[in-house]
């Protein structure tokens, strides 16, 4: 049965690449998986390789916050919902991102029930000595309104590999209690939970999550005491650490995944720890070529990418860009259909007027297909809009082509409309 809440839809959320709250909390969506892994996580002595994403596009993204306000200044943020909707203050008890995306049924073993929104980050990994370890953070809108009921959001820290069985190994120091929303909170495994309910002061009367019923409010007119903790979620652990003892130079495989239980709305999060996946111990080994580290090398980006995003030619940084049209194409469709051309023609006329000014194509798509093929298809797109320019007469040097794939929609992907806006080609001018 599905909980009563009252939940935000903020669109601009899923367009914006990066948000800066007033504490300076930022989280920034545009990374690539291998990015996030390799650049933010990974820390000494240890090799990674073959990393892998499955999920929502803005359920995952790096997360920096200098005050420290969970413990944690700079890592990953793995969410059940929309990464956006981590940052405070915390001004609703019940806050969410619903993408019905499908679950994960590892996850639903743990909890013994259905998963939805699952967000599962994984990869390969050898290290140089015997000990691996990383430090994390679970925090929840599902407390403490949903403490003791089935809506007890889940995640794991699967690993898999030389002389193991698959084992989860996200759980209390005691090594067998799992984390989850019941076993941990103001009443069990307290001093491992910090609270940051949010307290309604304003309405006389209020819903009742628990017994589904309007109830009066005991906390009406009274002083308004504003959460400790500048962020959404109503409660989160304390900085956890997950260890694993494991054979050097051996791979291994590693399954990081969060997901909803009995529905999709209320959000959780995980927050891996910058730098802290690393191996430590008596052993030091020296590493096999397990991941052909010299392709892996050249891969790594030195600066902060602004999107994901493959670019030809390489983008210059313009001081002034203006956005002066955008195309629409059929699904899975790259030609230009008549429509377009006609509005190829006139960005054309308009660039006449313009004193050598060059126009940035960017291509886009729909969610629809792999996240490997929509690149292709988006580059496609905009290879076919710059051609057309170059032949009404723009010099090719004065292009520059971008391809963003399903990385930025402007409407919801879960409607046919909403894709066929996602469908498209915009044109900027850059003075």
């Amino acid at each position: 049965m599905a909980k009563h809440v009252l939940f935000f839809v903020l669109m601009p959320l899923l367009v914006a690449s990066v948000h800066q709250a007033k504490s300076q909390v930022e989280v920034d969506t545009s990374y690539s998986a291998d990015h996030l892994v390799r650049e933010i996580l990974l820390g000494s002595g240890v090799l990674v390789g073959n990393v892998k994403y499955t999920g929502e596009r803005y359920a995952i993204s790096s997360y920096e916050d200098p005050t420290k306000e969970i413990g944690i200044s700079k890592g990953i943020l793995l969410t059940s919902g929309n990464a956006f909707y981590a940052l405070g203050p915390n001004k609703t008890p019940r806050s969410g991102w619903a993408s019905s995306a499908k679950g994960d049924e590892e996850l639903e073993a743990i909890a013994r029930g259905k998963t939805w929104d699952a967000a599962v980050l994984e990869f390969d990994f050898v290290t140089v000595s015997e000990h691996l370890s990383f430090r994390y953070v679970f925090a929840s809108e599902e407390y403490l309104e949903y403490v003791g009921s089935k809506f007890n959001d889940v995640f794991g820290f699967f690993i898999s590999g030389e002389g193991i069985d698959k084992v989860n190994i996200a759980m209390l120091p005691d090594g067998i209690t799992p984390i989850t929303v019941n076993t941990v909170n103001n009443e069990l495994n307290e001093n491992y939970y910090i609270d940051n309910t949010y307290f309604n002061t304003t309405d006389p009367f209020i819903w009742d999550v628990r017994n589904r019923k309007v109830i009066t409010n005991k906390n009406y007119q009274q002083p308004e005491v504003p959460p400790k903790y500048n962020i959404q979620f109503d409660g989160f652990t304390t900085v956890l650490e997950a260890k694993y003892d494991v054979i050097p130079n051996k791979v291994y495989h590693i399954k990081l995944a969060i997901a909803d239980i009995g529905d999709d709305i209320l959000d959780s999060g995980v927050f891996l720890e910058a730098g802290s996946f690393l191996s430590y111990g008596d052993q030091v080994v020296e590493l096999d070529d397990h991941f052909n580290t010299k392709t892996i090398a050249a891969k790594i980006p030195t600066v902060k990418p602004k999107s994901i995003v493959n670019k030809e030619p390489q983008r210059v940084a313009i001081p002034m860009q203006q956005k002066f049209g955008q195309i629409e194409f059929e699904f899975d469709e790259y030609h230009l259909s008549p429509m377009a051309l006609s509005t190829i023609v006139r960005i054309y006329n308009q660039w006449k007027t313009t004193s050598k000014a060059s126009i940035e194509v960017i291509g886009h798509t729909d969610d629809w297909g792999s996240v490997e093929y929509n690149e292709g298809l988006s580059k496609n797109r905009s290879q076919s809009v710059a051609d057309m320019l170059i032949e009404l007469g723009v010099p090719e040097n004065l292009i520059v082509i971008e391809f963003r794939g399903e990385t930025a929609p402007i409407s919801d992907n879960q409607t046919s409309e909403g894709r066929a806006r996602n469908r498209r080609v915009e044109f900027y001018l850059n003075h």
